[in-house]
């Protein structure tokens, strides 16, 4: 789960700061596919809270890492619950 964190984060700083141009050029770079990485930064867009409780709290997730990706797409104010309470 951190791992898959930390890429996020890494893919999205590499298409912010210019060192990326597009998520094909990062599939190309890491050997995915396009749709791979398209799915997977999704989780460089968690609510900072659910960020804190996963990175620096280490509260294990009541989801899946591909349920958690689904997630981000929730309003952070949702997230909390859906993530941490779902059990």
């Amino acid at each position: 789960m951190l791992r898959a964190l930390a890429r996020a984060w890494n893919w999205r700083r590499q298409l912010e700061s210019g060192a990326a141009s597009t998520i094909q050029d990062i599939a190309a770079a890491e050997k995915v596919s396009d749709r791979f990485v398209s799915r997977m930064m999704r989780l460089a867009y968690l609510s900072p809270e659910v960020l804190e409780h996963l990175v620096i709290r280490r509260a294990p997730p009541a989801l899946s890492l591909n349920d958690l990706v689904a997630v981000a797409d929730q309003p952070w104010a949702e997230q909390m619950e859906i993530v941490f309470e779902a059990r």
